[in-house]
């Protein structure tokens, strides 16, 4: 029997500097957004997080893409 895999959720993050650890690192802080479209491809996620990133004081570091998914044994 074969395993089918279904997206249940996916969320975004904008990780922006927001200081500097003790060591000397980059500290940062992670500014997420749910409920992220199955359909949007990732070069549109990508898009949206930039742009959204160009409207932050913080400079940004990177955008990360979270999934979570569901996992069924079909007939």
């Amino acid at each position: 029997m074969a395993v089918e895999k279904s997206l249940a959720k996916r969320s975004m993050a904008i990780n922006v500097k927001d200081g500097v650890n003790a060591d000397g690192t980059d500290k940062l802080k992670a500014c997420n957004y749910g409920k992220i479209k199955e359909a949007a491809s990732v070069e549109d996620i990508f898009a949206v997080g930039t742009a959204m990133g160009g409207l932050m004081a913080k400079e940004v570091v990177e955008i990360t893409v979270t999934e979570k998914s569901t996992l069924t044994q079909g007939m």
